[in-house]
């Protein structure tokens, strides 16, 4: 599969979009996707920093503004004459504020399907699938904006939080050791407040990482050099690990708003952007943060306050902590992956090599909760139903296997009056990142050609086990009196 991702950074619009796009890349890498960008080459585009992630750019530099020539066509103009000759895409993800239902609309010359990812809701779209992994993120709000069918993948489930940034839930730190980043730049001045704040607390210890573009950096240099404890930093390609040492983090509500709280870190957040603000208080009212407001409005005095509000209440961090994590896993670029790329999943029938992996797969916890049959199995009960299952030609057998391996496990029991019966589990660490409703949809697809003649596939599913019957609805299975049912049309 081959992934064009449209996405831009600048010294004004910053790197968001690019570090975010850039997590997305790499989790589709893991799925087999061939991924590239393609980038305006605007001043801070980081296409260096891409590329130095292993995937290609197609730049262009920034068009003249053209009478009668609308900016969303030059744009697209400037792309095509950047990638390759007739080269053609399976997805291209765009996202970007400037470029709407116009530009997608025009860019399926170049892919089979559009997404987008968007946290506005503010322009019309031609899209495929959209991501908004905002907290507040809705349908409705899009419904206006979507003149086709299109699949939505929306909220904090979702957000493209680096593999690094997953953590278990831990023991609050010792000690006052904050954290500050406002991004990639400072664009509203906020690092030098912040550091006076912090500068009138006492037994404070600060990491100031200032962004590559940050206004003021000899100011904020010599300010952390002359205190003890204080560090000043451009960048830092450690930033999973300095927020796990730390208390607290002050910053904006841009991307690191999802990284610091699949790590549990409570946080003191400002809004530096009109698209923050929505998201930034969404998040306050569900226990995520403290939201002090929009950065013009919040003074040093304000922020010493709450600064020292938090230090000072345990109770409180701790309460952002638990909060966070349970909302944001830090899996979300995983599902969008699966969601782009689950067609690729192939299925195959098992074998006798297969006893080891059914029998681990079957032998989860988490697969045995959700079974009709809790106890664990033996080995040697195991090889026997499987020489069984195999050698029955009204049982079908089936292994589904991604690009980084096998995801689970497929079995088709033909039924009196041309109906089958469904069961499947996933394999560890397959859980919750979508591939149940990719199984039984490629399952389905791959049956009825095996066996044309099915009426009906019925599946028994424990009242309890939520995931599966969210599945199985999805997939549009109806329940009947004493299991759920989908008809097929003859």
């Amino acid at each position: 599969m081959k992934v064009l991702i449209r996405a831009d950074a600048s010294a004004t619009l910053g790197v968001g979009h690019v570090a975010r796009c850039l997590t997305l890349a790499h989790a589709l890498r893991a799925q087999g996707a061939q991924v590239s960008f393609a980038c305006c080459l605007l001043e801070g585009h980081h296409r260096a920093a891409i590329e130095a992630q292993g995937f290609a750019v197609h730049g262009w530099a920034p068009p003249p503004s053209l009478a009668g020539v609308e900016p969303w066509s030059q744009d697209l103009a400037g792309m095509g004459q950047a990638l390759p000759t007739e080269s053609r895409f399976d997805w291209l993800i765009v996202d970007h504020y400037r470029l709407d239902a116009r530009w997608e609309h025009a860019a399926r010359a170049h892919a089979q399907r559009i997404a987008v990812i968007d946290d506005l809701a503010d322009r019309g779209h031609a899209a495929d699938l959209l991501l908004d992994q905002n907290f507040h993120a809705s349908a409705s709000a899009y419904a206006v904006h979507l003149a086709a069918p299109c699949r939505l993948l929306l909220g904090p489930r979702y957000a493209l939080v680096r593999p690094a940034f997953q953590r278990p839930a831990q023991p609050a730190v010792q000690g006052r050791r904050v954290l500050v980043s406002f991004g990639g730049f400072d664009v509203a001045g906020m690092l030098p407040r912040t550091l006076q704040a912090l500068a009138e607390l006492d037994d404070v210890q600060v990491t100031c990482i200032a962004g590559l573009g940050a206004t003021a950096n000899e100011a904020l240099r010599r300010l952390c050099a002359e205190r003890a404890g204080w560090e000043w930093h451009g960048f830092v390609d450690d930033l999973a690990q300095r927020m796990a040492a730390a208390q607290l983090f002050i910053g904006a509500a841009g991307g690191t708003t999802w990284e610091r709280a699949a790590m549990g870190l409570p946080s003191l957040c400002v809004s530096v952007a009109d698209n923050q603000r929505a998201g930034a208080l969404a998040m306050a009212q569900a226990g995520m943060h403290l939201y002090l407001g929009e950065a013009a409005q919040v003074g040093v005095s304000a922020l010493r306050e709450a600064i020292a509000l938090l230090l000072d209440n345990q109770a409180l961090r701790e309460s952002f902590a638990q909060r966070s994590q349970a909302l944001v896993d830090g899996r979300g670029a995983e599902r969008v992956a699966v969601a782009l790329c689950g067609e690729q999943l192939t299925l195959r029938m098992a074998t006798s090599d297969d006893a080891q992996l059914l029998f681990d797969g079957r032998n989860a916890p988490e697969v045995r909760r959700r079974s009709h049959q809790h106890q664990a199995l033996r080995w040697g009960e195991h090889q026997a139903w499987l020489g069984a299952v195999l050698a029955d030609h009204q049982r079908l057998l089936l292994i589904a296997e991604a690009a980084d391996g096998p995801v689970g496990c497929l079995r088709y029991d033909r039924l009196p009056g041309q109906r089958a019966r469904v069961s499947l589990y996933l394999f560890a660490g397959r859980f919750g990142l979508g591939w149940g409703s990719v199984l039984l949809a490629r399952g389905e697809a791959w049956i009825r050609e095996r066996w044309p003649d099915l009426l009906a596939i019925e599946a028994q599913v424990l009242p309890d086990n939520l995931a599966s019957l969210h599945v199985f609805t999805g997939a549009g299975y109806l329940q009947s009196p004493c299991a759920f049912e989908r008809v097929f049309q003859e």
